[in-house]
């Protein structure tokens, strides 16, 4: 029989995090999610590829949507990341300033920090964006731009759902993807992590 969880009203990471663990007690039989966000249902249909499950979002009554993870490869197959190369390394923004002193002159720092990057020979993997650092990939010409640079370099930017909303910039989003405190741990576990 599927096992069934309503994740409705849940924040980020409870939704993923209750179905890692169920997908991990529920073998073959499948599982559904119940959740009240899109950005949650992406966060679960991540989850859900990632461990080889085949994965499909739908609408469900009004707002709601329904994940459904079904038969794939068992979690035991899944073939885990290898490890990390030397040179690639996560970069996290958690504010809209470096270090500590003036704010006008701690953004003018961060921002000539994000252009340096961009100037690496060994670019970062990632760029993950959380607290106020979700303003650099919205709210920021400067950063955006340079971000979008780093992005055709082929860095992944992401920035935290739970931050964007409570920010209220969930709609403001310009540069990289959305992505869940799940992720972010696992990133920041995963990898050298350099924070200005």
């Amino acid at each position: 029989m599927t096992k069934e969880i309503d994740a409705r009203g849940m924040s980020c990471p409870r939704p993923v995090l209750l179905a890692k663990q169920a997908l991990a007690d529920a073998a073959d039989n499948g599982l559904r999610v119940l959740v009240d966000n899109p950005d949650a249902a992406e966060n679960l249909k991540g989850l859900g590829t990632s461990l080889g499950y085949a994965v499909q979002a739908a609408p469900y009554e009004e707002k709601d949507f329904i994940v459904t993870f079904s038969k794939g490869k068992p979690i035991e197959t899944v073939v885990k990341e290898s490890p990390v190369a030397n040179d690639t390394y996560l970069v996290v923004l958690q504010g809209d300033e470096m270090g500590q002193g003036d704010a006008a002159f701690g953004k003018k720092l961060l921002e000539g920090f994000i252009y340096a990057l961009t100037e690496q020979d060994e670019l970062p993997t990632y760029v993950v964006c959380y607290n106020k650092g979700v303003t650099l990939t919205t709210l920021n010409d400067k950063t955006v731009a340079d971000l979008n640079t780093l992005m055709d370099k082929g860095v992944q930017v992401l920035s935290c759902g739970l931050c964007l909303d409570y920010y209220g910039l969930k709609e403001k989003l310009r540069v990289g993807q959305v992505t869940n405190m799940y992720r972010i741990c696992e990133l920041m576990r995963s990898h050298p992590v350099v924070k200005p």
